[in-house]
């Protein structure tokens, strides 16, 4: 499985880190930088409950690229799916330190050096939510050995429609490119 390295911590194996956010007290100095956003496309949600009384089941899928990630990587884009419960009622936000989001992060994609992963830190309505993204991959041409494994982080705000009066099935899409703000990177 990859590792999720810094220069400041010790290894976490993916797994470990993925029931919160990214801590931001690892991010290198974003000003030194010149990240292009994420690509979200395609993206399709769907919340869907028994009755009136029972929670919703929400899925999330969407395509993604990464325009910063070099030839040299096999995987510079795909597909995420994520799946997660919600009230109907309350609106949600991750802790200011990362912990409690939506839905945790979420592999798309793992291999021996690359990865690609999804989380849900706000959920406010259907239409409206914000997803974070982060992608590690080698890049020998912008990062020098032992540093050449960056894993970079964005935002995707989302918002699709107003608030809308519930039903028990709930279906948006959003077919045109929504960027991901590229905010912090670790390595």
């Amino acid at each position: 499985m990859p590792y999720h390295t810094g220069a400041d911590h010790p290894k976490q194996e993916l797994s470990d880190i993925s029931n919160q956010l990214a801590s931001r007290a690892y991010f290198t100095d974003m000003s030194q930088f010149d990240f292009k956003p994420y690509n979200v496309t395609e993206l399709t949600i769907r919340c869907n409950r028994a009755n009136l009384t029972a929670h919703y089941l929400c899925n999330l899928t969407f395509n993604w690229f990464d325009p910063n990630s070099v030839r040299q990587n096999r995987v510079t884009s795909g597909s995420c799916q994520i799946d997660w419960e919600w009230d109907g009622v309350t609106k949600y936000n991750a802790s200011a330190d990362g912990s409690n989001p939506v839905a945790p992060y979420k592999a798309c994609w793992v291999d021996e050096s690359t990865y690609f992963q999804t989380a849900i830190p706000g959920f406010w309505h259907p239409g409206n939510f914000s997803i974070e993204l982060s992608h590690h991959y080698r890049d020998d041409d912008n990062f020098t050995i032992p540093w050449n494994f960056p894993t970079t982080f964005a935002i995707a705000n989302i918002r699709i429609c107003g608030d809308e009066i519930l039903q028990d099935k709930i279906y948006h899409y959003a077919p045109a490119p929504i960027n991901g703000t590229v905010f912090g990177v670790t390595d």
